[in-house]
């Protein structure tokens, strides 16, 4: 099984967060977050998204406000998630040679279910992804292994038979706590450095490396 994380791993959506980010601090009257440090923030989800950007604004408020703000960034993504987004070159390529093996290919993120379902279909098109996962309440996000432990149950293989590909310290955890083979690729939101002191099985430089085959 190939699973996938998806922001910075499959898709572009570096600005598309930004997008929505800014539009909500516009909507609250708050003073913008630029990209670099959206980029920064990315990775644990809305929520830790939304509380460092809020941090990084000044926005010294109570519990109240800051789920307020949480959900109205929500809503506007979950509206329009495919606002800006694109996948990275040379993505959909290795994909459809990925599917030729007949293993289950798998969407998993941090980002809500609710929009991983949106997103994923928008961009790739309907049933392209054997499964799609996004965080839901029932179980903790990355790093985490829950879900991964989902991903197994659901399709009945062994820690040998799965691949996971992610482009974050928050993914190369996940992978380790799970003990799988885990990928880091370095064209996503963070530098190769960072990528390295996660100490991954492998690191990848460029999307047609994904087509990896092991027993």
């Amino acid at each position: 099984m190939y699973i996938f994380d998806i922001d910075g791993t499959l898709l572009y959506t570096i600005d598309t967060i930004t997008y929505f980010i800014n539009e909500t601090l516009k909507a609250f009257g708050l003073g913008e977050c630029p990209k670099v440090m959206v980029e920064k923030f990315v990775g644990n989800g809305p929520v830790v998204l939304c509380e460092k950007v809020l941090d990084y604004v000044g926005a010294e408020r109570d519990a109240s406000y800051r789920k307020d703000f949480l959900d109205t960034y929500n809503k506007a993504y979950d509206d329009n998630p495919s606002h800006l987004t694109r996948p990275y070159d040379g993505i959909k390529e290795v994909l459809d040679k990925l599917k030729k093996t007949g293993k289950p290919l798998v969407c998993f993120s941090n980002k809500p279910d609710e929009t991983c379902n949106k997103v994923i279909p928008a961009v790739f098109g309907e049933g392209y992804f054997d499964y799609i996962l996004g965080y839901r309440e029932d179980y903790k996000r990355k790093p985490s292994p829950e879900g991964i432990m989902i991903l197994k149950e659901r399709f009945g293989v062994n820690n040998s038979d799965i691949i996971y590909f992610g482009d974050s310290e928050v993914d190369i955890k996940c992978g380790k706590n799970a003990s799988i083979y885990t990928v880091a690729c370095s064209w996503g939101f963070r530098d190769r450095k960072i990528l390295e002191e996660g100490n991954p099985d492998l690191i990848i430089d460029d999307p047609k490396e994904m087509y990896i085959r092991r027993a």
